[in-house]
């Protein structure tokens, strides 16, 4: 025994010195990458840490409960599809509701009942990370001007025309569902953005009819674009600007300007048009009857029901002097999701051509995260490498990037493809500093940065490239911003605790479904979710609205997560350490045009739910398929030029370009078990890691990256043999807009949740109907990866971010801090085999959660459970007793899981062993 206890003790040993010897190397991340923070925040205590308590943090306006970086703490997820909002609320307020929580901002005739009803509770107001605004289709032919991807000079005037029609702040404060819930806006780029890019002077935008006053500044109140008046109404509607009004006259100029009409009131060209009574069009093309526009008007929402009905109407007016739509000049039709007759087309691109289905749409974005940085719209939703690329559009056919591959689900579906704000955004997104002296401020009046980044001649910063595009895009009215919602979210007030209120998403988000706990919930262990519109995917290939991103979420992981408190924060999730490399200090030749590269370790008890263990070959398939398909979801990965895995659980990610926000679109995207995606079959994906897991494996370092026009293939240089490139290339059959991964039984992942009952062959059943989108009544059912296992017990079947192993964490007296760490795990080895005591070091480690209560003599469970953890930040790059994220709980909490109540020592002592007495005695 005693022999067989020192061998085990040397591997042990010889497993953590190599863990040290990595650890030494670690170099800290690049001063050019940027982690700006959004709020202040106030911790608030509560008079008992198992109670719901309201305000136990205070994030500026928002009063919230502390999150836990640890979860599911219920057993089952279940979301509950509705027609609309409106249905939504209906069933809460029912008798018996069949939801808990709801996913949509309360109407305002709403926030009354539920603030003082005793059967609801009503989270703090919260800016949503999001926006409304109205598209259009930029490669499509408006009245016979063809839009050429935003580049036609009518085009420009036909849209700055219709923004001439509506007032955007009288529609935000008189709009009834939202009645004082609503901020308008200029750009597309929500208040509360990371960065805090502020707005660009509108003023100069329409170089016809400029404006002047004291809102012409950067910084500018939303609703100062495009108005030369305040609007007194019409056909009954208070935001229409009226017949005869100088911004309706304005519209009609505009459209004269274009060409579709040869003036105003039988009058010629724009002149008559500026002096009108009534702003109606005269000498209307011939050609405008035949290229009529289609609105898609979306039903499922008030308020974008009533913008796109009024815009529509106040169209039909200036062309044929009546309200009624559709008219001759305008189709307008009502799209929904899953809607008779139809749903919007313009989410599903082609991979051949350009789909014309449609012209004019009111849209919304929604942040499943929160905050997010200003690029995650201006440069990811609009720079034309995010566009479906086919040869057709892209140089030397037409002018949209040579880098966009043809997509099934392409980011930018309006096909907006301007080599200015091309060149723009790309600046800022690459930019080697966030701000400089000389940017746009708030209060200036000039859009142009005199400024430049430090260490270079004329490099702008990401505020000063990216106020030029704010600029180049308002000038050009490529999409029409309209307002930022202002929400607050009910629930039912029946136990629950712990919903976060994130800062930019409200209540539903990862970290409720992650921490919500109820001791007695209405239906045993559920957390019962309202969906207000079904997804239209479950996959993360199509995945392409709020909902498809709640659902794909929950299942798969990404490798930092934002804070739910301050999207200036990240939190290494799947990984252990995150480095900045030049060239210079890579021991193998990096890609050709590597301008830098991010070295990640994975943490080593992450599995996927089908055991598997996670590995840097399944990083790497994700992020080159989700990026050589264009995935809405892997607009994160375009910088990437190329992958090294060094090891099972270490990888270099290479990038032609890094700015300050460059860490947080890359680390987004989901991380996808290569069995059931690679081309190759899982028979051969799974030898290929059989043969480089084995010690001693020559398959490193193996670099992968994409080569070829079109849908790029993997090609690989240096070691291959092990893991060749054809096991990388992602299954095409499975990117398509059709795919369903429920039905295919692949919906797998490392996530929190899994569905259905997950085997080594896949995934189990987790909708009503056994297919991805169910139908209004249905649901989706997600269970808790984990679930009927005691806390803690198994590494490969639970979670790895579960309570129970966060309580496991906390137990083992593990830091992240190496020094620390050895130490701690020198305490524990010398433990092995000791008597029993109540006193000195070893007493710890013989009872509490690792001893599986004890006590007992610390043996190679309790040493392996320490050494599981060395190197291990919870937490990392923060400190979570000294430093800790924005509004985590602190150390030690409650932890739940289930009907299992995990307490610390300081709540319940450790007189009694665990789990009566503290898990971390």
């Amino acid at each position: 025994m005693k022999t067989e206890f020192s061998a085990s003790l040397a591997k042990l040993l010889i497993v953590f010195l190599a863990i040290f010897s990595l650890a030494t190397f670690q170099a800290p991340i690049s001063n050019n990458v940027l982690f700006p923070t959004l709020h202040l925040f106030t911790a608030i205590a509560c008079a008992s840490p198992q109670l719901p308590c309201a305000c136990q943090v205070s994030i500026g306006t928002v009063c919230a409960e502390f999150w836990v970086p640890a979860g599911p703490s219920e057993d089952t997820l279940t979301a509950t599809i509705f027609t609309d909002e409106q249905a939504e609320f209906t069933n809460i307020q029912s008798a018996s509701p069949a939801i808990d929580f709801t996913d949509w901002p309360l109407t305002s005739d709403l926030v009354g009942p539920f603030t003082t009803s005793s059967s609801f509770r009503i989270t703090s107001t919260i800016g949503e990370a999001g926006y409304f605004e109205i598209q259009f289709l930029l490669a499509n032919n408006f009245w016979g001007c063809d839009f050429n991807f935003g580049n036609a000079a009518c085009g420009v005037h036909i849209r700055q025309g219709i923004a001439h029609m509506i007032d955007t702040a009288k529609f935000a404060a008189n709009e009834p569902s939202l009645s004082g819930q609503a901020v308008a806006l200029d750009t597309p780029n929500p208040i509360e953005n990371v960065g805090s890019l502020p707005t660009g002077n509108p003023c100069a935008w329409d170089t016809s009819f400029p404006q002047t006053g004291s809102n012409c500044i950067v910084g500018a109140p939303g609703g100062t674009a495009y108005r030369l008046g305040n609007s007194t109404g019409a056909n009954g509607i208070s935001w229409l600007q009226a017949p005869g009004s100088k911004d309706l006259n304005a519209a009609a100029a505009h459209f004269v300007a274009a060409g579709i009409a040869t003036g105003c009131d039988g009058g010629t060209g724009t002149a008559s048009c500026t002096t009108s009574t009534d702003s109606r069009l005269s000498g209307i093309s011939s050609t405008a009857a035949s290229h009529v526009p289609s609105f898609a008007i979306e039903s499922d929402n008030v308020a974008r029901l009533h913008l796109g009905d009024s815009i529509a109407q106040q169209i039909c007016y200036m062309f044929t002097g009546s309200y009624s739509i559709p008219c001759t000049y305008l189709s307008a039709r009502s799209v929904c999701p899953g809607c008779i007759p139809e749903s919007f087309p313009g989410f599903t691109t082609s991979t051949t051509a350009v789909n014309l289905s449609w012209g004019i749409y009111t849209a919304v974005y929604n942040s499943p995260t929160g905050p997010l940085a200003f690029d995650s719209s201006l440069y990811f939703r609009y720079n034309s490498r995010f566009v479906s690329g086919i040869p057709s559009i892209q140089p030397p056919n037409g002018p949209c990037a040579s880098a966009a591959v043809p997509t099934a689900s392409a980011p930018n579906y309006m096909y907006l493809c301007n080599t200015t704000y091309d060149s723009l955004t790309s600046q800022m997104e690459s930019a080697p500093c966030l701000a400089v002296t000389g940017d746009p401020v708030v209060g200036s009046t000039s859009n142009i940065s005199t400024g430049h980044c430090p260490g270079t001649t004329s490099a702008l910063s990401a505020i000063g490239a990216g106020v030029q595009a704010e600029d180049q895009f308002g000038k050009n009215a490529y999409t029409l911003p309209i307002f930022q919602q202002n929400a607050q979210f009910g629930y039912l007030n029946n136990g629950w605790s712990r919903q976060i209120t994130n800062v930019g998403t409200g209540l539903p988000n990862y970290f409720t479904w992650l921490n919500s706990w109820n001791p007695s919930p209405v239906q045993p262990g559920t957390i019962r979710q309202g969906f207000k519109q079904s997804t239209s995917s479950a996959s993360p290939f199509v995945d392409s609205s709020l909902w498809d991103e709640w659902i794909v979420g929950n299942v798969y992981d990404s490798l930092m997560m934002p804070s739910p408190y301050s999207g200036g924060q990240l939190v290494d999730w799947m990984v252990s350490s995150v480095q900045q490399l030049s060239n210079s200090s890579l021991t193998y030749m990096p890609p050709a045009k590597t301008a830098t590269s991010f070295r990640f370790t994975l943490r080593s008890d992450m599995f996927f739910q089908d055991g598997r263990k996670v590995t840097a070959f399944d990083v790497a398939l994700s992020y080159l398929a989700l990026k050589s398909t264009g995935a809405l979801m892997g607009g994160g990965a375009s910088p990437i030029i190329g992958i090294t895995v060094l090891n099972p659980s270490q990888f270099d990610i290479h990038l032609n370009a890094v700015g300050p926000f460059t860490l947080w679109s890359l680390t987004s995207l989901p991380v996808l078990p290569g069995a059931y995606w690679t081309n190759s079959g899982m028979s051969a994906w799974n030898s290929g890691i059989s043969t480089c897991t084995a010690t001693g494996a020559s398959c490193y370092p193996a670099q992968y990256s994409l080569t070829g026009s079109g849908t790029p293939t993997v090609a690989c240089s240096l070691s291959c043999t092990g893991f060749p490139a054809s096991l990388m290339n992602v299954n095409p059959a499975q990117t398509g807009a059709a795919y369903d991964p429920i039905a295919n039984h692949t919906f797998v992942g490392s996530g929190p949740w899994e569905c259905g009952t997950v085997t080594s062959s896949g995934s189990g059943v987790c909708s009503s109907n056994g297919s991805q989108n169910p139908p209004v009544g249905g649901s989706y059912t997600l269970t808790r990866f984990g679930k009927g296992l005691a806390p803690a017990s198994s590494v490969s079947n639970t979670y790895f971010r579960s309570n129970g192993n966060l309580a496991l964490w906390i137990w083992s007296q593990n830091t992240g801090d190496i020094t620390h760490d050895f130490l701690n795990f020198s305490v524990v080895a010398s433990c092995f085999g000791a008597a029993v005591t109540s006193t000195g070091p070893c007493a710890h480690f013989q009872q509490g959660i690792g001893a599986n209560g004890g006590p007992i003599p610390v043996g190679l469970s309790q040493v392996s459970i320490v050494n599981r953890f060395v190197g291990t930040n919870w937490v990392a790059p923060f400190n979570w007793a000294t430093s800790p994220p924005v509004g985590v709980i602190p150390l030690q909490p409650v932890l739940y899981e289930n009907t299992l109540i995990l307490n610390p020592s300081s709540v319940v002592g450790c007189t009694n062993p665990y789990p009566t007495g503290g898990y971390d005695c």
